[in-house]
């Protein structure tokens, strides 16, 4: 490596030794100084609400939430409050009351039924068959009962 000429400049560095190192806290300050003042004209001119000067889309009023809400409801339905339910075995032990409940109650149905002479009208007689009559049609075959079927 050639040795420059020049002794004020030091091998290892490429710049004069009269610089001094560039300080890099300015760019950052720089930034911060415009962005704040950015921030602050914007926020004077809409402070001004001048309504030629600065128009918006939409202005941003408080407005009410779509919607029905929670103390219309409770006026129109009451006010009670009820106990939501989530306790899953207490549900489905209800279920299992209503089933037997409703076993038992169709069960009394049909011994009721099955004790309940059933009312016959009493029809005019009818005249007994004469001889042509008698003779009844021969019985209807029977079939054979249908194999068993296979086991799977």
């Amino acid at each position: 490596m050639a040795r420059s000429a020049d002794p004020a400049i030091p091998s290892g560095s490429s710049r004069p030794a009269g610089t001094a190192p560039r300080q890099l806290w300015r760019t950052p300050l720089v930034v911060g100084i415009c962005f704040g003042l950015g921030y602050g004209i914007t926020y004077r001119l809409l402070a001004l609400q001048l309504p030629d000067f600065v128009r918006l889309g939409q202005s941003f009023d408080v407005r009410p939430f779509p919607g029905t809400s929670l103390d219309s409801l409770r006026q129109r339905f009451g006010a009670e409050g009820q106990a939501i339910r989530g306790d899953l075995d207490l549900i489905e032990l209800e279920a299992e009351n209503r089933k037997e409940e409703e076993q038992v109650r169709l069960q009394a149905e049909k011994e009721k039924q099955r004790l309940a002479v059933p009312e016959v009208p009493l029809a005019a007689e009818e005249p007994l068959p004469s001889e042509p009559d008698m003779q009844a049609a021969p019985a209807a075959p029977t079939l054979p009962p249908p194999p068993p079927a296979p086991n799977l």
